[in-house]
């Protein structure tokens, strides 16, 4: 586990120009930011966090774009970021929900977080692992690492039951906010 650098959060503005700065970056430019991140602690990333999907895969298909814009951006539901709700660590799991501006149904897709060997390099990440069948987000995985103090950059991944392995379906933002 990492040693916890800080637990620094941010105002929404803050958290908006920090998501603002990062989508300026390419799909390509974002795997060595992602490679020299660091798995953060429990304490960083406690509570809400504010996110923004930024970088899809060029590989990934116009169905599976077409499924997280119903599931994650749509005027009835649109992604504004995860809570962090129990503890993690290299032995014990958690739990976190994703979390949406919409009046009726705030919270929704529930997932367990634990550490573990990320899919692109091996190295410690947090892994978001969402629910089973029949879930819409099942075959999710979702990989996390600080790269800035109260900043994580995320990679989705996705795999259906009849595929061998999870795709790269692109990155997403998390900024740690202010309680």
């Amino acid at each position: 586990m990492s040693a916890i650098v800080s637990a620094e959060r941010h105002s929404t503005e803050n958290a908006q120009a920090i998501m603002d700065r990062l989508s300026g970056y390419s799909f390509d430019d974002l795997h060595p930011l992602f490679q020299e991140g660091k798995t953060p602690s429990f304490e960083e990333i406690e509570g809400d966090t504010a996110g923004s999907i930024f970088a899809w895969n060029p590989k990934t298909s116009w169905r599976m774009k077409l499924l997280a814009r119903i599931l994650f951006d749509n005027p009835f539901a649109r992604w504004t970021g995860k809570r962090f709700v129990t503890r993690f660590d290299e032995d014990e799991r958690g739990k976190g929900i994703n979390l949406y501006q919409n009046r009726i149904l705030r919270h929704r897709f529930p997932f367990d977080t634990c550490i573990k060997k990320s899919m692109f390099d091996q190295n410690p990440c947090l892994a978001l692992v969402y629910a089973p069948f029949p879930s819409p987000t099942f075959g999710t995985i979702d990989e996390l690492r600080r790269i800035e103090d109260g900043v994580f950059l995320g990679r989705g991944y996705h795999k259906f039951p009849w595929e061998r392995e999870h795709s790269l379906l692109g990155y997403f933002v998390l900024c740690a906010l202010r309680g």
